[in-house]
C-alpha cells in the first residue's frame, strides 16, 4: 500500500518567518504515540526516510526546513537561531492542536543541534512563562554538530578545514546545498588554506563575489566563535536525553560531552548513549555482514523505542547509562554490551 504524501504546513515565528514543514500523519486523531519534529537544514525532503520510519513505528511526524533554506522564509546563518526558531514552532503548532501525543525533537547531525536547543529554549520558556509550558518528552541528538566552534576545532583545537571548506561551500551560504567541490579542488583549497596560514583563512579564503554578499562575514564568524560550554548551556536541563554517534564519527568527543554535560547540574533527568563502530552515516556505515547482524537485532530504531518505553514508564531517576554495539573478546559475536562514557572516551570497545 502506498503511503500517503505529508501535508505541507507554513509554520510562522515569532517574527512572522513561514517556515515549510511536511506533516506525516499516522491513523486518525489522536492515535499517535507521539509526534516527532525534525528541523533540517539540509531539504525537509531529505528526511522522508527517518520520517516513515517513524510513521511505522506509530508517530506523527513534522519535518521542517530552517529559517532561510529551500522553501522556508528568512536569512540563513547557521548555529544562529535554532532555538528561537525551534520553541516559537513547537509553541504555535501546540496552539493550533497539530503535535498529538508526547513531543519528541530528534535529528542527526545539524539536526541534532537543532534538536537540543529547541529543549534548551523550551525549558527556558517553561521556567519564564508557565502557562504557555510545552517540553519535550525526549530529545534525540545522533552524531551531532553542536556548534560553529566544535564543528571548526577538533578537540585539541586544530581547526578542521578540510572538512569545514567542505561543508560550508556544499550547505553554508545559499538557500539550497550546491554540489559539493570536486576532490582536486577541495585538496587544491584545502592546501592552499593550510600553507597561507588562519589569518588568511578567516579573511580571504571566502569571497563575496563567489558565495554571495555577506558569506564572507559568515566565514569569520565560523572561526571566531568561541567554544561552547556544555554545562553551563546544558547543565540544568532534565528533558531526557538518547545520544547516539560511533567511533568513526568526526564528532565523537563532542557527542560524549553533550552526554556528561545534560542535566549534570539538574535532578531528574535520564540521559542514555548508544555507540557503535560506525561514522556519521550511522548504521549506513557498516559492513554487509556487520549490518546484518545489526538488523537481527531491530537496528538502531529498536534501541530508540526502547529508550522512550524506559521514559514513559519510569520516573525520571538522573540514570545515566551507555551501550556500546560491539565484539567481546569472550564472547565474539555481536551485541549490544552496557559500558559508560568514560570507557568510550578511553577505548570505545567492549
Amino acid at each position: 500500500m502506498t503511503e500517503a504524501a505529508p501535508e505541507l504546513l507554513a509554520v510562522t515565528t515569532d517574527d512572522g518567518v513561514r517556515l515549510a514543514t511536511d506533516h506525516y500523519r499516522t491513523g486518525p486523531d489522536g492515535s499517535a504515540l507521539g509526534t516527532v519534529l525534525i528541523r533540517t537544514p539540509y531539504g525537509r525532503g531529505g528526511c522522508s526516510g527517518q520520517a516513515r520510519a517513524w510513521l511505522r513505528a506509530g508517530y506523527s511526524v513534522l519535518v521542517q526546513d530552517v529559517r532561510g533554506r529551500y522553501d522556508s522564509e528568512g536569512d540563513w546563518e547557521p548555529y544562529d537561531s535554532e532555538g528561537s526558531d525551534g520553541a516559537a514552532v513547537v509553541h504555535r503548532l501546540a496552539d493550533h492542536g497539530v503535535l498529538s501525543g508526547p513531543l519528541i525533537l530528534a535529528g542527526a547531525s545539524y539536526d541534532a543541534h537543532c534538536a537540543v536547543e529547541c529543549a534548551r529554549a523550551l525549558e527556558a520558556a517553561r521556567t519564564m512563562n508557565g502557562q504557555r509550558a510545552v517540553t519535550p518528552f525526549a530529545v534525540l541528538a545522533m552524531v551531532p554538530a553542536l556548534g560553529l566552534y566544535e564543528t571548526a576545532h577538533a578537540p585539541d583545537g586544530r581547526p578542521r578545514l578540510l572538512d569545514r571548506i567542505g561543508w560550508w561551500h556544499q550547505h553554508g551560504f545559499a538557500g539550497e546545498s550546491r554540489p559539493p567541490l570536486a576532490k582536486t579542488e577541495l585538496r587544491r583549497r584545502h592546501l592552499l588554506a593550510r600553507s597561507s596560514g588562519m589569518e588568511w583563512v578567516r579573511e580571504s579564503l571566502v569571497k563575496d563575489s563567489e558565495y554571495g554578499s555577506g558569506s564572507a562575514a559568515k566565514w569569520r564568524r565560523l572561526w571566531e566563535a568561541p567554544p561552547l560550554d556544555l554545562t553551563a548551556r546544558y547543565g540544568n536541563l532534565t528533558s531526557p536525553l538518547l545520544v547516539i554517534s560511533g567511533n568513526e564519527d568526526f564528532f565523537t568527543a563532542e557527542a560524549l560531552s553533550l552526554a556528561e554535560a545534560w542535566g549534570s547540574t539538574a535532578t531528574g533527568t535520564r540521559v542514555e548513549t548508544l555507540w557503535g563502530p560506525w561514522g556519521h552515516r550511522l548504521s549506513n556505515d557498516l559492513n554487509a555482514e556487520t549490518a546484518v547482524a545489526f538488523r537481527r537485532e531491530g537496528g538502531l530504531m529498536a534501541r530508540i523505542e526502547a529508550f522512550l518505553a524506559g521514559v514513559a514508564s519510569t520516573a525520571p531517576d538522573n540514570s545515566r547509562t551507555a551501550w556500546l554495539w560491539g565484539q567481546s573478546p569472550v564472547h565474539p559475536t555481536w551485541a549490544w554490551w552496557p559500558t559508560t562514557t568514560e570507557h568510550l572516551r578511553r577505548h570505545g570497545e567492549p
